[in-house]
């Protein structure tokens, strides 16, 4: 009698062996499943924290090292409000100067840095002693003007030695373009001269002629 009683509880056994089986293979396919999707999510993942590291590392150097002896406890709205007259007077430096694109660049460059930094260390110190916003912003001004004279002063230095390096007498384009003037004025004297003396051909006929020198 006791087989007849075990037929039930194995058939039992045997159903939650199938279950247990089914959902083994559900596990399976989901693991399956995430594998496929994971990867894209990794992926995605990454690239946030890429772009959040950046983002760190950029605002840690904005307020640290170098940014930090710059521009101290400033917000990037009054660094901008400070730096953009002098980006702008850089603009008007590079265009113009005269010469080639390296001779602008080079001017506008030198112009706008030396005045930025030379505002924003007068405007510093102004500020470390206590002073208003008004008088930073007057010593900012007269900053900018003593830093764009030693930006300019820097940038020539810079410009002759590009003219040596190519082959020039190691000018400024300002400097150049003022050699170029006096030679042309200098030959125009010249020629002037040699045309009242009737020493040009074509002009030397007509003189003598005036004068009873020919008939």
């Amino acid at each position: 009698m006791a087989f007849p009683l075990a037929i039930p509880a194995v058939g039992a056994i045997a159903t939650k062996l199938g279950g247990a089986l089914t959902a083994l293979k559900g596990l399976g396919a989901a693991k399956a499943a995430t594998q496929l999707v994971i990867p894209g999510l990794g992926a995605a993942a990454k690239g946030t924290g890429s772009r959040m590291a950046g983002q760190a590392l950029a605002n840690s150097a904005f307020k640290g090292g170098l940014g930090k002896a710059i521009f101290g406890e400033m917000s990037k709205g009054q660094i901008a409000s400070r730096l953009a007259p002098d980006a702008i007077f850089g603009g008007l430096a590079a265009l113009q100067t005269p010469g080639d694109i390296g001779d602008k660049l080079v001017a506008g460059g030198a112009s706008a840095l030396g005045g930025g930094l030379g505002g924003l260390a007068l405007s510093r110190a102004a500020g470390a002693r206590g002073f208003g916003e008004g008088v930073q912003l007057a010593a900012d001004f007269g900053g900018s003007i003593l830093g764009d004279m030693g930006g300019m002063a820097v940038g020539d230095v810079v410009m002759r030695g590009k003219d040596k390096l190519m082959g020039g007498a190691g000018q400024t384009p300002y400097e150049r373009m003022s050699t170029q003037q006096q030679a042309q004025f200098a030959d125009e004297i010249r020629r002037q001269t040699l045309a009242g003396a009737g020493l040009v051909p074509g002009v030397r006929d007509q003189f003598m002629y005036e004068n009873g020198l020919a008939g």
